[in-house]
């Protein structure tokens, strides 16, 4: 978010997939730390890709920012959502623990994202399969379809990057 410089989708793209190895690295710790947990925990991982523009503008009374407009609501009404969606035909969570869900609504997001599976596996980070799910229709949420892929939790080029 910066004024005088020109936006690169080549920057969105690098963004998502630093995001995707940054989870990777989420996955990986917790999984590391759960033998020591006094308390048993699973977690769960969630992109939810956002492929239209939003209005964001900072509030310097609240020193906070906002997101506004028609769009952005139907955004966060989808964002409270996902998270206990189910499988079309399947009684079966999106999300599972050591998985990665990635959330969409247009082909081309899936298959930009495909690159960056594609990329990950070669390196390490994600286990070979590939599952393309068709997500259960939410309330005044219709169509959404997702990606779920399984991070290689004993891989151990995953030490080094984190």
């Amino acid at each position: 978010m910066i004024e005088d410089r020109e936006f690169d989708l080549l920057y969105l793209r690098n963004l998502r997939l630093w995001q995707l190895m940054v989870m990777c690295g989420v996955v990986w710790r917790t999984g590391q730390l759960k033998g020591t947990l006094k308390v048993p925990l699973e977690t769960t991982h969630l992109i939810l890709v956002q492929n239209t523009l939003l209005s964001i503008r900072f509030r310097p009374d609240e020193r906070r920012f906002d997101v506004d407009g028609a769009y952005d609501i139907r955004h966060e009404i989808i964002k409270k959502r996902i998270d206990k969606a189910m499988i079309k035909g399947r009684p079966e969570r999106l999300t599972q623990p050591e998985k990665i869900a990635i959330v969409y609504s247009h082909r081309r997001e899936a298959l930009e994202y495909r690159e960056y599976i594609d990329y990950l596996q070669a390196t390490g980070y994600f286990k070979e399969e590939i599952e393309n799910l068709e997500l259960q229709d939410l309330q005044g949420v219709h169509g959404l379809k997702a990606l779920r892929v399984a991070v290689d939790t004993q891989a151990s080029l995953m030490e080094e990057h984190i």
